[in-house]
């Protein structure tokens, strides 16, 4: 009985309490509201698990605003958001989303004065059917191995093209070689339906 009388609240139901509690503000999306309230919704996700961010973008998607949880682009956070995801409550105003996902619209990708665009990223690849392992090799216009930013941005625009959630799951390895102009690789948009057809088993 005392314990459950003390039993602390699951970080999990006070993030989503918080969330409705505070769900027309962040709704509305107010510039003097919206720092309060996403650092207070930075501190709730920290002790989910302190990997996982949010992103709410500002346009409406038929009256209603996306919340998508990230797990960073680490598969051992994928977990974590899964759990909180499908703990979220029914919202009218709010489409929650699980996972950074694949962006057809966007183009490319910049950070720290580096500029990738799906013209610029190529691959090859390789598929061990019998460990369903796949190996991704990247072959990238101005790449500096030397240079850690490229390899962020490089990421960046993986989830663009295939999502956070593939790029975590079904990629085994990955390579990257700066672009030299070789012959028989396929630019960085074939990629979605090449992993599509390995899932459909029609590889």
């Amino acid at each position: 009985m005392f314990g459950n009388l003390f039993k602390k609240k699951d970080p999990i139901e006070k993030f989503w309490q918080y969330f409705i509690d505070h769900e027309k503000e962040l709704y509305n999306f107010r510039e003097e509201d919206i720092e309060r309230l996403f650092r207070d919704l930075y501190i709730l996700i920290n002790k989910v698990n302190n990997q996982l961010v949010f992103s709410m973008p500002k346009p409406l998607i038929d009256e209603k605003r996306e919340f998508t949880i990230s797990g960073s682009g680490i598969g051992n956070n994928f977990p974590d958001v899964i759990r909180l995801v499908e703990a979220a409550p029914e919202m009218e105003r709010f489409t929650i989303i699980a996972f950074n996902q694949r962006n057809d619209d966007e183009h490319g990708t910049a950070s720290n004065d580096i500029e990738i665009t799906r013209d610029d990223v190529f691959f090859n690849y390789t598929y061990d059917q019998e460990y369903s392992a796949f190996y991704l090799t990247l072959y990238i216009k101005g790449f500096d191995e030397k240079n850690d930013n490229y390899y962020a941005v490089v990421f960046d625009l993986l989830e663009i093209v295939i999502g956070e959630y593939v790029l975590g799951t079904e990629i085994t390895e990955i390579e990257f070689k700066k672009y030299d102009h070789e012959d028989d690789l396929l630019p960085i948009n074939n990629l979605p339906k090449i992993l599509e057809d390995i899932k459909k088993g029609s590889y």
